[in-house]
């Protein structure tokens, strides 16, 4: 499951690496058409990078999630911390899968793959340890760490990307 974890992590920052590509070259197409007083073309241009700009801070949250979430599964040590693991990791995987679908719709299934083998853990886990899971806390522990993950983004993607001015 870390595996599966990891692979996404990994894609997640590849796909990053080369929007980031992509929105420097179309910062450059920028600056030339407003330099050529093309106000139409720069507007696009404009677009272009608020579009890719909000995949790729989608990417960064998801990748940060995913991150958070591996070092909660590495912690694991026994029965009981599979439950209280597991339970709100369910919850971010959804969360992470329903942000990113619209975006990259092809990581949908990799995405239902690890929720559906965390889910079947849970169970195993819950059924073996006689453990019940408390939704009321998984739930708060889910948002609390994909908040954690989207503070932890903005703050990132302010720090990678420059504002645009509004040259038209």
């Amino acid at each position: 499951m870390l595996c599966k974890i990891d692979t996404q992590i990994v894609k997640f920052g590849l796909i990053i690496d080369e929007l980031k590509s992509i929105d420097d070259k179309l910062l450059k197409k920028r600056a030339l058409s407003i330099n050529e007083n093309n106000s139409q073309y720069s507007a696009v241009l404009s677009l272009d990078i608020a579009h890719s700009r909000r995949i790729i801070k989608i990417l960064h949250f998801s990748k940060i999630a995913f991150e958070k979430l591996k070092n909660k599964l590495q912690g694991i040590s026994n029965f009981g911390d599979i439950v209280d693991v597991l339970s709100p990791a369910i919850a971010v995987v959804k969360s992470i899968r329903a942000c990113l679908i619209p975006c990259i719709p092809e990581s949908e299934e990799e995405l239902v793959n690890i929720s559906e083998l965390l889910g079947c853990i849970l169970i195993d886990a819950g059924q073996v340890g006689g453990h019940t899971i408390n939704f009321k806390i998984a739930n708060e522990e889910a948002v609390r760490l994909l908040n954690e993950a989207s503070l932890a983004a903005e703050k990132d993607i302010k720090k990678i990307f420059i504002d645009i001015p509004n040259y038209q």
